[in-house]
């Protein structure tokens, strides 16, 4: 844990502009990733709350946000609500199966996660690995062949044919990631005002960017609670008899 969480520290925030940092060693390499690899492995479930923000083709909304997780099996559950909490959309994701209803519109969605289009219900193309870690506050490791430093604070993963399936920028001291990059998809996810419980080292702000479309999601999370048993009705989605339902595009 030393390697990933200086307790106190909050992120990037406050450091000094330094020279360029040299690329990572293999021994180092080594070390970070085990320290992602051992936090992967912390959390099993959680419980958050706070604030979602989005941004889309220069409109800014902001609303409540409720989500519950549960690692293995994959299971999402988001809801989000008007600050004066009229429901907006419920979310879930169950393994690879999506679930929306939409409440202004009326209306069931049924599809797969990681394929549909980006839409002001869920303004991104997110699979399973990136859903977590979005939710999570913390990156998960993708399946890689190779990992290499190509400049300072940074960790590329490579896959058997040599090509890049992530990137992770780390902030400088803490090496706390602080941007994971998906090139295939021109995905970004930022972490930031990292806090640490328990052990578990998790980010309050996250940010989710595609240069591709004309939006960005936020959290800023200000209630977590990890490792907690979650009930079953929980993971359940009522649709209200006069919601029409339609496949997910």
């Amino acid at each position: 844990m030393a390697v990933l969480c200086l307790i106190g520290f909050p992120g990037c925030a406050g450091i000094p502009v330094q020279p360029p940092a040299p690329p990572f060693s293999p021994q180092k390499i080594a070390q970070i990733l085990s320290g992602i690899k051992e936090q992967e492995s912390e959390v099993d479930t959680f419980f958050s709350s706070g604030k979602l923000m989005i941004n889309a083709n220069g409109s800014e909304s902001e609303s409540d946000i409720l989500i519950v997780g549960t690692k293995t099996p994959l299971r999402v559950k988001i809801e989000v609500t008007h600050p004066w909490g009229r429901p907006i959309l419920h979310m879930l994701v169950n393994e690879a199966n999506l679930y929306i209803l939409s409440f202004p519109e009326k209306r069931c969605y049924l599809g797969s996660l990681g394929n549909f289009g980006p839409s002001w219900l869920f303004p991104k193309h997110l699979e399973p690995d990136q859903l977590w870690s979005l939710v999570r506050g913390f990156p998960v490791l993708r399946k890689h062949g190779q990992a290499v430093s190509l400049k300072g604070n940074q960790i590329t993963l490579l896959n058997q044919k040599a090509e890049i399936v992530q990137i992770i920028y780390f902030c400088p001291q803490s090496n706390l990631p602080r941007l994971v990059s998906f090139p295939e998809r021109n995905t970004k996810i930022f972490f930031s005002n990292y806090q640490i419980e328990n052990d578990i080292c998790y980010a309050r702000d996250i940010r989710l960017n595609d240069p591709g479309t004309s939006s960005d999601l936020s959290l800023n999370l200000k209630r977590r609670v990890f490792n907690k048993p979650i009930p079953e009705a929980i993971y359940s989605m009522k649709k209200p008899a006069d919601f029409k339902t339609l496949p997910l595009k």
